[in-house]
């Protein structure tokens, strides 16, 4: 093993970490920027492997976050032709390197990537990022780039994660929801006490400026009542 093949490794693994990082963020400029930081580390493991083509592919993704955080900071949408031109550019580098039907996949995921940067949330993004990491993994394993697969695998489950986090998070009601549901209940039970009460009241007898002395003579007179309940 030697020390350029344990540098690329290093540099993989932490540019699987940037990565990973960027999934967890939400405002899409700042996933741009760290997406971008991702990928010039993962470009210079290629330095070290003396691989052209997927360097050369790996490249032109920083410089597609580059431009899409240039848009995005003005608050515009990158034209599609712009977008064409990038995945016209990852055909043309994947093309460097091909040698079988398996290299098809690096192309149809860079490309895929560009669709996927065209979302407005990241959520969004992040779902579309899963399907292209997997099959990512699945050509790493074709080519027996073992190292490779490990780290687009940790991309993955850290994607399959933060996307089933998000879900359950979205499942559940929000503070003001659930406080208002609270209420809500506690309120229906006071007004069920309290239609109770107001019905047991009718049988109260009703105090009134006439019945206020006549009440007490008359449960006195027929020995119906104490006087001093009334006085």
């Amino acid at each position: 093993m030697s020390v350029s093949f344990i540098i690329a490794q290093l540099l993989g693994l932490t540019s699987a970490a940037i990565l990973c990082i960027s999934y967890l963020v939400k405002d899409k400029k700042k996933f741009l920027l760290i997406g971008f930081l991702g990928d010039v580390v993962y470009g210079l493991t290629f330095i070290f492997v003396d691989s052209l083509g997927a360097g050369l592919i790996t490249l032109l993704s920083c410089v597609q976050f580059l431009v899409f955080y240039a848009f995005e900071k003005k608050g515009k949408k990158m034209p599609k032709s712009i977008a064409l031109l990038f995945v016209l550019s990852f055909v043309g580098a994947g093309a460097l390197d091909f040698s079988n039907a398996w290299d098809l996949i690096p192309i149809v995921t860079y490309a895929w990537y560009t669709i996927a940067l065209y979302k407005e949330e990241v959520k969004k993004i992040r779902f579309m990022y899963l399907l292209a990491n997997a099959l990512l993994v699945v050509y790493d394993i074709m080519v027996m780039a073992y190292a490779n697969a490990v780290e687009d695998g940790l991309e993955t489950i850290c994607l399959i994660v933060v996307i089933v986090l998000d879900f359950s998070k979205s499942r559940k009601p929000t503070n003001s929801e659930s406080n208002y549901a609270t209420l809500t209940k506690i309120s229906r039970q006071f007004g069920e006490i309290k239609g109770v009460n107001d019905f047991q009241s009718f049988s109260k007898p009703v105090e009134t400026s006439d019945n206020h002395e006549t009440i007490p003579k008359l449960c006195s007179a027929f020995k119906l009542c104490p006087i001093d309940r009334y006085g």
